[in-house]
């Protein structure tokens, strides 16, 4: 499945099972910005095609990840905000992607920094596509942005000079339905569009037990369109245009409370654990005895639990081929992304202070002295919530991109050099943000109206917890220009060199209104407003030589590859610790890519890559009582990121292929300084009490499991070719240990292995009809596992995990025309 590999189309006549086809179907990319065979490009790289996307039933970035080995996802505000994570490059929450998501050639929309939102494949990206491409390890010479771990490139299917197009309908378990159509048509012999449209709908898979906010959570609701229009102007020029729009509405998703704290034995842990230990207790001894404890039971108790996404694109790419060794292209675009979140981070719903501290004493007081004042059972203790802000988005900002690139052959063909320009500037359409309520008990209800109403109630006077209104405006510059050239020194060698210049800018404008309390008496709010600035710059590049002894057949490459993130601001966090510097990783990687033939014939691959990784950009949690739970950013000393990644495809018999796809990384973070200190600096004596890093010296990098696996059989079932084309195929993942937080954060703070099997029947063409019909099993065995871990055991006194996807299954019907 997660092969770059396919099964060629085989030929069958009729009554008689299939031939053999003599060679695997060849995989066309554009690694390197133009149409090449996978197997003389020297990337690692992992391709979908559409059949497979939808075999796997894939619906969002998170799924990639899932059949992707080396790749995983930061699942922290649900599948739909994804964050990619390559090699154990991460993107932490308010950094910018360590991994660029591309459509048709053009970098995905900014999001803002209160949340992990833009960046990525959103609801509704992964229909009528030629194909997906993961490629792996710095891409920081012919890619717009500058990132780290890779590049994901989504390549739309582009209209045709044929009229085509399908109809297809699915349905499945929890409620699942999905509408998808697409239609091909030429208007002339030089102009043709294309339109598609994907509509879906699930329910949730999570049972929100406190029933505030929506029942279930984890459901599906999204329309997408695309248009496409691909007009040859003259025989030397061409002009294709892409419009995009995507609207997805959904409860969003919430993490699942499992273990208190119940001995801590840190200074803050034993403070905070007076007002979360009863409360942790007591929710998850009422959800056993209730019978509420079910893997996929949670408590959510936002009152407007939701998860809204609105994406619009426009491409535009004009080619011009000036002459047989020169063309010219030029990418122009804008996109814009509005986000919208309410969501109970933690999953806690703890009674209100006053009754956790003085227990069974309030029983014994007179009632008149038990006002409703001081002892409101509609607060809770609020710990990390995220409730939408009334007026205004969480994100709210468009991205404009402008490329010019070269692209030409010289010296008899034997150089291919390529060189460009490029810039993207992204700015807020107006303020971004939400509310967030923390270590403080409040009517989470109030906290949608007018402050002046809110009901909350702080026994610290302020302190430690807080209601805090965030408006962020961020804005982006990002520069570069670029060359790179392949030179052929003879049929079997050929070296490569690019070169990079980018120049990063982003500043913000930050403003925190503060509502404190002393009991429940509401201050005069205090109002912070931050404006950080960053500039980073600096050179990338790649360093390349191919050598193949048998051509056609094997290509041996050895590299060097220089990769960059930019540092940036992070407005969400204190000043004095609201800015952080770029990251730098230098890449070795020597691999192989082979294909033979003979009785069994098949394709094998093989990565080996050692990373010198420095300033690497970690998060750090803390409390601060004027920015409540947020997160700074800082670079850590060095880092240890070395692996292998292997790919083998076989077609076994006439009838069977089969692939497996594994990868090895061995991760440490070598150093990083004691930033609590810093922390406290800026934000006082309880933010760096509470400090907590998302690793520690000596630990593995987040995100980076030890070991993955995905293997694959597709069998080509023998009937007679009058009743059409049918296949079955299996699908087996194996995702290893991987760190979601700092060994000292949690005893929990690792998620452990888990194994998936998916399994798939197509039948092609339904008796001889334009009809294609397809059933789907997906976790077929009902795997628990665990996708991230709050990692707050001794710091918060309890630790809360998002769940992985449960079983799924149904079937499709597709009518082609």
């Amino acid at each position: 499945m997660a092969s770059n590999l396919t099964a060629a189309q085989q030929t069958q006549t009729e009554g008689s099972e299939p031939r053999r086809a003599t060679v695997l179907e060849e995989v066309t990319v554009t690694a390197q910005r133009k149409q090449e065979n996978a197997q003389d490009v020297a990337i690692s790289m992992t391709v979908f095609s559409q059949e497979q996307i939808a075999n796997a039933n894939m619906a969002n970035s998170n799924d990639i990840a899932t059949y992707t080995p080396s790749m995983t996802t930061n699942t922290r505000f649900g599948p739909e905000n994804a964050t990619f994570s390559i090699r154990g490059f991460t993107r932490s929450l308010r950094t910018t992607a360590s991994v660029g998501v591309y459509l048709a050639e053009v970098i995905a929309p900014r999001g803002q920094t209160s949340q992990t939102s833009g960046d990525g494949a959103g609801p509704g990206t992964l229909f009528d596509l030629a194909n997906v491409q993961v490629l792996k390890g710095p891409q920081g010479t012919l890619f717009g942005r500058n990132t780290t771990g890779g590049s994901i490139l989504l390549t739309p299917q582009q209209p045709t000079q044929e009229f085509e197009g399908y109809l297809e309908a699915s349905a499945g378990n929890y409620s699942s339905q999905r509408l998808q159509g697409v239609i091909n048509l030429p208007i002339t012999d030089n102009l043709a569009i294309r339109a598609g449209i994907d509509a879906n709908e699930r329910n949730g898979h999570l049972n929100n037990i406190a029933k505030v906010g929506g029942d279930e959570l984890g459901n599906v609701n999204y329309v997408a369109g695309r248009f496409s229009v691909l007009w040859d102007i003259t025989d030397n020029v061409s002009n294709y245009t892409l419009i995009t729009a995507s609207d997805s509405d959904t409860n969003g998703y919430t993490s699942r409370l499992f273990a208190c704290n119940n001995q801590p034995s840190e200074f803050f842990t034993v403070a905070i654990g007076l007002f979360t230990n009863a409360g942790c207790n007591q929710q998850l001894e009422n959800q056993a005895a209730n019978g509420q404890d079910g893997y996929y039971d949670i408590v959510s108790t936002v009152p407007d639990a939701i998860s809204v996404i609105e994406e619009k694109r426009f491409i535009n790419t004009t080619t011009w081929q000036v002459n047989e060794n020169l063309t010219f292209k030029n990418i122009f675009a804008y996109a814009h992304l509005l986000t919208e979140n309410g969501s109970d981070v933690f999953g806690t719903d703890f009674p209100e202070i006053t009754y956790n501290l003085l227990g069974p004493v309030v029983d014994l007081l007179p009632l008149d002295l038990i006002t409703d004042a001081i002892a409101d059972p509609d607060r809770e203790f609020g710990v990390g919530l995220s409730i939408a802000h009334p007026d205004y988005p969480v994100t709210d900002q468009s991205t404009w991109v402008e490329e010019i690139q070269l692209q030409g052959v010289s010296f008899d063909s034997r150089l291919e050099w390529q060189a460009g320009l490029y810039y993207e500037e992204s700015l807020p359409e107006g303020p971004s943000g939400n509310i967030s309520a923390g270590t403080i008990s409040c009517d989470f209800e109030t906290l949608t109206g007018d402050p002046s109403q809110y009901n909350c109630f702080d026994i610290s006077a302020g302190q430690l917890g807080s209601v805090l209104l965030n408006d962020f405006r961020t804005e982006y510059k990002n520069q570069a220009i670029y060359a790179q050239g392949s030179y052929d020194f003879s049929e079997s060698i050929t070296l490569t060199a690019g070169l990079r210049y980018t120049r990063d800018e982003t500043q913000a404008r930050g403003k925190k209104i503060r509502y404190a309390y002393v009991g429940t008496i509401q201050q005069a709010p205090t109002v912070q407003i931050s404006k950080p600035r960053q500039v980073s710059e600096a050179p990338t590049g790649v360093l390349e030589v191919q050598y193949r002894p048998i051509p056609d057949a094997v290509m041996l490459y050895a590299k060097y590859s220089r990769g960059y993130r930019q540092g940036s601001v992070n407005p969400a966090a204190d000043p004095g610790v609201d800015v952080f510097d770029q990251e730098e990783v230098d890449t070795y990687e020597v691999g192989a890519k082979t294909q033979f033939g003979g009785p069994i014939p098949g394709r094998f691959n093989i990565a080996v890559f050692d990373n010198d990784f420095t300033d690497m950009q970690l998060q750090t949690g803390y409390i601060s009582s004027g920015a409540a739970q947020t997160v700074a950013i800082f670079n850590a000393g060095s880092s240890k990121i070395t692996g292998v990644e292997a790919d083998l495809s076989l077609q076994l018999t006439s009838s069977l292929l089969a692939n497996i796809s594994y990868s090895y990384l061995d991760t440490e973070l070598l150093e990083q300084d004691e930033n609590s200190q810093k922390i406290q600096d800026a934000a006082g004596g309880i933010a760096g009490f509470s400090a907590t890093p998302i690793a520690d010296v000596g630990d593995e990098l987040p995100f980076a499991p030890d070991q993955s696996v995905v293997a694959s059989l597709l069998y080509q079932i023998p009937v007679p070719a009058k009743y059409g084309l049918v296949d079955f195929s299996t699908t087996y993942v194996y995702t290893g240990q991987q760190r979601a937080g700092a060994s000292s954060g949690s005893p929990f703070s690792m998620l452990d292995a888990f194994e998936l099997w998916n399994f798939n029947l197509s039948w092609a063409g339904v008796m001889g009809t334009n009809l294609d019909f397809s059933a789907f099993l997906t976790n077929a065995f009902d795997e628990e596992y665990e996708t991230y871990v709050s990692a707050t055991f001794n710091v918060l006194g309890f630790d809360s995990r998002m769940s992985g996807m449960p079983k799924m299954y149904g079937a499709r019907l597709r009518w082609n025309f």
